[in-house]
């Protein structure tokens, strides 16, 4: 291989193709009800946070006339300030660890009981206060997913509910017409807001799966790849084994300099068929690049791996289009932990393998990985 830079300049074209840091691997989260957002929209979260406590606090400490509904200023000022202390620790906590779901849940509640307080002690009739809680369905629902949406939702109704109650309670206020129709308002918004919400998931979820999708062959793509891997990896447990095959089609180039893309596409797709059908329905095949496949094949043995390479190359053979146009597959193997105990390093050897393998061989060869140098 060493005299072939061609081969040299492709396997190191193709690890940097499947190097991590070039896309976006936000995970998996994505097809889930609960999503995971970035750092700056946390920060975003808590900085508002800081604006609505700073505003309570300058509304019942130095505003002309204005005393809390019920509680002494200095019992209303210690909840701030312990609120103000819970929420920076979690700031602290998400700076360090971002994805979090009992911090999401936790801060979340917090906002709702925090708001409830104010609202209790907000001497207005019509508590302006009540509008925070829409905020905090909507930051928490638009941030989190369907998930938390719904339970901000239901959290957000029982403490307008339970803090009116103690309002007209404690005071013997009647209930005015603009009370019971801000309260009408509200209550429509978040539900519209959930169900508008709930069409922009699924629309969602459909574009991050077919981001996940190759278009032309139906397999995973290289996203894909990359974001199903660490979970698997992650898995991984003494004495369980892991297989990686590397597939490469031989002379795909010259199929479309002579036949055209249109038969190479169609090449593609047959090959990708001939991937799926010759593994397990749960193994995992993914196009990667232009004539390059990977398999991922959990608790197999590399004997039954190699069974499974020399399938895939008799289905090609006895494939009359494939055999027509002198197209066969190399394909290197390599297993977990044995070659490599993370998916990029045990990559690095199959790749490795691949090359050695179509320097012996020339095509249509099958190479197992070495283990990494020490």
């Amino acid at each position: 291989m060493a005299g072939n830079p061609d081969r040299q300049w492709h396997s190191g074209e193709r690890r940097r193709g499947l190097d991590r840091r070039a896309g976006d691997r936000r995970g998996d989260a994505g097809t889930k009800a609960l999503r995971y957002p970035q750092w700056s929209e946390q920060l975003l979260q808590f900085l508002t946070r800081y604006l609505i406590l700073t505003l309570g606090i300058l509304f019942f400490n130095f505003t002309d006339g204005i005393q809390p509904r019920l509680m002494p200023l200095e019992t209303l000022n210690l909840i701030f300030a312990t609120y103000f202390v819970l929420t920076s620790l979690a700031f602290y906590h998400a700076s360090l660890q971002p994805r979090s779901t009992l911090r999401y849940r936790i801060t979340m509640w917090l906002d709702i009981l925090m708001t409830a307080i104010g609202m209790l002690n907000d001497p207005y009739e019509v508590p302006p206060s009540l509008l925070v809680f829409i905020m905090i369905v909507l930051g928490n629902g638009m941030r989190y997913g369907l998930r938390l949406f719904g339970e901000a939702l239901v959290g957000c109704f029982g403490a307008v509910m339970l803090v009116f109650t103690l309002r007209l309670t404690a005071t013997g206020t009647p209930v005015t017409p603009g009370m019971v129709f801000l309260n009408l308002f509200g209550g429509i918004i978040l539900v519209y807001s959930y169900l508008l919400m709930g069409r922009i998931e699924q629309s969602r979820r459909r574009l991050e799966e077919n981001s996940r999708i190759d278009s032309l062959t139906g397999l995973m793509n290289r996203r894909g790849l990359l974001e199903t891997v660490d979970r698997l990896f992650s898995r991984l447990k003494d004495g369980d084994k892991l297989i990686i095959m590397f597939a490469d089609l031989d002379r795909f180039k010259a199929i479309n300099d002579t036949h055209g893309h249109l038969v190479g596409d169609q090449v593609l797709k047959q090959i990708a068929g001939i991937l799926r059908g010759a593994v397990r329905g749960s193994d995992i095949t993914a196009r990667i690049g232009g004539d390059e496949f990977v398999l991922i094949l959990p608790h197999t043995t590399v004997e039954e791996a190699q069974i499974a390479a020399r399938r895939i190359q008799e289905r090609l053979r006895q494939c009359p289009e494939i055999g027509r146009l002198g197209c066969s597959v190399t394909i290197g193997i390599g297993e977990a932990p044995t070659h490599g105990r993370t998916f990029d390093a045990l990559l690095e050897q199959v790749d490795k393998a691949l090359y050695r393998s179509k320097a012996a061989n020339d095509r249509g060869g099958i190479m197992l990985a070495d283990p990494p140098a020490a």
